[in-house]
């Protein structure tokens, strides 16, 4: 008595004679570019378990993205030279096939945790959504950095920081401000005296004032 097995296997052959079983490639070149068939790839298929190469090569895979829409939207990131991917056949058929994913044996997961949507270049650039505290953050890598709050957008680099905060800014540059150098100016100002003969003068009540009012404003805008 013959296995189901068997006649699954026969009833495929029957209907599908030509079906194509899920393969792994390795990536010759990825095509860049906008059109409705370049983001694809060529790629040799290899054995499954050694991945020797063999001399079967599917030209111009299109790539599974992510997500996609018209008008060109959409998330893409071309799979470099020599990675392993996985490439399926719509309705096992050889003659339409497209790339499902990365193999996983052949990549290396940079940190990532739950909740959050991190893109990188493997260099120390990143990209992070984070769902739980709603922050956004771009890192170059470098040195560069930009954080995306709820009512807070901070960016710096390796010398300087600027913050804005609600309604307010703030620009530093190590331990010194923006807005405390302009306080002080204007603090240093408001106690100006004149020096020798005739005897010392001082700034005017009304120009105390206005410099006062000066520092109200600045304060309204800058932060420390």
């Amino acid at each position: 008595m013959r296995s189901g097995t068997d006649f699954r296997k026969r009833l495929l052959d029957a209907l599908l004679p030509n079906r194509a079983a899920p393969v792994l490639a390795r990536v010759l070149k990825a095509h860049e570019g906008p059109g409705n068939t370049k983001y694809s790839v060529d790629a040799r298929v290899v054995k499954a378990g050694t991945l020797e190469d063999t001399e079967q090569i599917i030209s111009e895979a299109p790539i599974s993205p992510i997500w996609a829409g018209k008008k060109k939207r959409g998330v893409y990131a071309m799979p470099n030279e020599g990675q392993v991917v996985i490439i399926e056949f719509l309705g096992w058929n050889p003659a339409y096939p497209f790339v499902a994913g990365i193999w996983s044996d052949e990549y290396e997961a940079d940190e990532f945790h739950k909740n959050k949507f991190i893109i990188t270049d493997g260099d120390g650039m990143k990209f992070i959504i984070d769902a739980n505290d709603n922050i956004v953050s771009i890192d170059n890598g470098k040195g560069s950095i930009a954080v995306f709050e709820e009512d807070k957008i901070t960016v710096h680099n390796k010398d300087m920081k600027f913050i804005l905060n609600g309604s307010k800014a703030s620009i530093k540059n190590g331990s010194k401000s923006l807005f405390t150098i302009l306080d002080t100016h204007l603090q240093n100002f408001i106690g100006m005296k004149t020096v020798g003969s005739p005897a010392q003068h001082v700034v005017s009540p009304d120009d105390i004032t206005k410099l006062q009012k000066d520092k109200a404003d600045l304060a309204a805008i800058l932060e420390a």
